[in-house]
C-alpha cells in the first residue's frame, strides 16, 4: 500500500507543534455539514437553531490542514449515514477547519469566550490541554467507560500515563512522531559500527571514534558529528523538546520535568542529558543547511530524526537501513526503556455555554464510533495512509491491519517500536517561557564551551543545569 505523498502538508502539520501555534497551510474558514452542503452557521451559539426535534448538530474542528479536513470529513459522512441517535435525535456531525490566525490555540480560546466553540476538536497538545483544564473548559475523560475502552482497543495504556494532567485525562491522542536519533549508516560503518548506539557509554565510544577516524569519515563525506543549529538560540525554544527533552527522557527513565506548579526535573539526569550534547564537542554543525539527508554523502553523522521527511527521502532514493537508520533515545544501561519525546496531538471535548449536553453526547458517540473496538484499526490505518504520521497505538507492528504499510515502510515500523515510550510536552502553558530561559542560561552558554572541546569529552554541565533550574522556576512561576 502506497502512502500519500504530502511532504509539504506533513511538514506544516508537524512543525505546528514546534512553533506551539497549531497552524498550517489550510484554509481556516472551510466548513461543511459532512453531506456535501455548505453551511454558514458553524459555531453558532443559538442551540435552538442547531437542534430540532429530530436532529442534533455536532461541530467538529480539525487542524488547519487540508489532509486532516478531508480525512475527518469522510469519517463524518460515514458516521452520519449510520443515523446514530442521542435522546431520540439523529446526530449530524459538521466538520470545519479551526482558525489558523494568529494561532489555533488563540482561535479555540476566542471561540470559548465568544460562545462559538465546537463540541470537539483535534490538534491539541498536552501543554495547551493543561491551559484549558485549568480554566475548566474541557472534559476529564479518565472516568468515562467509552474512553477506557478506546484506550484498550488501541493498546495505549502506557502512553496515557504520560498524558495525565494532575491525574486526569483531557486528551485522546491521535498521532505521535517519536523523536529519536537519525544516524548516517555510511558514517557509522566508516568508524567500525554496524548499528546505532543504544546506551550513553556506547554513544561516547562512537564520539571518540569520530575524533580518531577523521580520514575514514572524510572518505564517506562526513565532516561533522551532529547537526543542530538551534542549540544556542532562545528564540527557537521549541527545539529543546526535540533535543534536550528527548535525551533527558531516555537517561532519566521517563522522569517528569514539571508537575503542577513544581519543577520536578531530576538534576543528575539533566546534567547527563546536557553532557550527551556536550560529547559532540567541536564537531557540531551549527550552520544552517538544507536537505542534508538527501545528499549522496550526508555531511553529518547524526541528527534528530525528522519523520515528516520520510516521503522526501524516498523521492530522492534515500533508503532506510542503507543510507540512514533510526537509533533509540540513549539510556544508561542496556535493557532500560528508551523513553523519548512525543511530537503528538489529540482530541479534546469542550465545555462551553453554547454546547448543550446533547451535543456533547453526540460528539462522544462520533468519537466512540471512529475509535471504538470495531473501527479503531481502520480509522488509524486511514490516518496513517493520509498523513504518514503514526497513530497512537501500542500494536502497530503486531496488528495485521498495519502489516502491509509497515512491511513497505520499515522506517515507520522502526519508529513504531518507540510509540509506547513517547512522552508529550510539559503540562503547562509556560512551555515557551521555561525553555527560552533554559536556552538562555544553559544550552546557549554551554555550547560556547562545547565548541572548544574534543568529541567524546563533554565539558561539565553542572553549573549550567543549576542555573537552568533557577531560571526555569522563575520563568514558569514554579516552586
Amino acid at each position: 500500500m502506497k502512502l500519500r505523498k504530502c511532504v509539504a502538508l506533513i511538514m506544516a502539520a508537524v512543525m505546528t507543534t514546534a512553533v506551539a501555534a497549531g497552524c498550517g497551510s489550510g484554509s481556516g474558514g472551510k466548513d461543511s455539514s459532512a453531506d456535501g452542503n455548505s453551511s454558514s452557521d458553524a459555531g453558532s451559539s443559538d442551540n435552538t437553531s442547531k437542534e430540532s426535534a429530530e436532529e442534533i448538530e455536532v461541530d467538529f474542528w480539525t487542524a488547519p490542514q487540508q489532509v486532516q479536513y478531508d480525512l475527518w470529513e469522510g469519517k463524518a459522512q460515514a458516521f452520519n449515514e449510520t443515523k446514530a441517535e442521542v435522546d431520540g435525535k439523529v446526530i449530524k456531525v459538521k466538520v470545519q477547519q479551526m482558525p489558523e490566525s494568529p494561532s489555533s490555540e488563540a482561535g479555540i480560546q476566542n471561540a470559548i469566550a465568544t460562545e462559538t466553540a465546537p463540541a470537539v476538536s483535534e490538534n491539541i497538545n498536552r501543554g495547551f490541554a493543561a491551559t484549558l483544564a485549568a480554566s475548566d473548559v474541557v472534559y476529564d475523560l479518565s472516568g468515562e467507560d467509552w474512553f477506557n475502552e478506546v484506550v484498550e482497543a488501541r493498546q495505549m495504556s502506557e502512553t496515557m500515563e504520560n498524558w495525565a494532567i494532575d491525574g486526569k485525562q483531557y486528551v485522546l491522542p491521535i498521532y505521535v512522531n517519536p523523536m529519536v536519533w537519525q544516524w548516517n549508516m555510511k558514517g557509522l560503518k566508516a568508524i567500525g559500527y554496524d548499528k546505532a548506539p543504544e546506551t550513553v557509554e556506547e554513544f561516547i565510544e562512537v564520539m571518540k571514534a569520530f575524533d580518531t577516524k577523521k580520514d575514514a569519515l572524510a572518505e564517506a563525506g562526513v565532516t561533522h558529528s551532529f547537526y543542530r543549529p538551534s542549540l544556542g538560540r532562545p528564540d527557537q525554544y521549541w527545539d529543546r523538546w526535540f533535543d534536550f527533552m528527548m535525551i533527558y527522557n531516555g537517561v532519566s527513565g521517563g522522569k517528569s520535568i514539571v508537575e503542577g506548579n513544581k519543577l520536578t526535573m531530576d538534576k543528575d539526569a539533566a546534567i547527563a542529558a546536557m553532557e550527551v550534547i556536550g560529547a559532540f564537542g567541536n564537531s557540531v554543525q551549527q550552520g544552517e543547511l538544507s536537505s542534508i539527508w538527501v545528499e549522496e554523502n550526508p555531511s553529518v553523522l547524526v541528527s534528530i530524526n525528522a519523520p515528516w521527511e520520510i516521503s522526501l527521502y524516498r523521492e530522492n532514493n534515500v533508503v532506510y537501513g542503507e543510507n540512514y537508520v533510526y537509533g533509540p533515545s540513549l539510556v544508561n544501561k542496556s535493557g532500560d526503556i528508551p523513553y523519548n519525546y512525543a511530537d503528538s496531538k489529540g482530541l479534546t471535548f469542550y465545555k462551553a455555554k453554547n454546547i448543550s449536553e446533547e451535543e456533547h453526547k453526540g460528539a462522544v458517540e462520533f468519537v466512540k464510533w471512529v475509535y471504538g473496538k470495531e473501527n479503531s484499526a481502520q480509522s488509524d490505518l486511514d490516518w496513517l495512509n493520509a498523513t504518514t504520521m503514526l497513530p497512537v497505538r501500542g500494536d502497530l507492528n503486531e496488528n495485521e491491519a498495519f502489516a502491509e504499510v509497515m512491511g513497505e515502510y520499515p522506517e515507520l515500523a522502526a519508529l513504531a517500536e518507540w510509540v509506547p515510550y513517547a512522552i508529550p510536552g510539559l503540562a503547562t502553558d509556560k512551555d515557551a517561557d521555561i525553555w527560552t530561559a533554559f536556552t538562555e542560561v544553559c544550552s546557549g552558554p554551554y555550547m560556547n564551551e562545547v565548541v572548544e572541546a574534543v568529541p567524546g569529552n563533554a565539558p561539565d554541565a553542572t553549573s549550567y543545569i543549576e542555573a537552568a533550574i533557577e531560571a526555569m522556576k522563575q520563568a514558569g512561576g514554579l516552586e
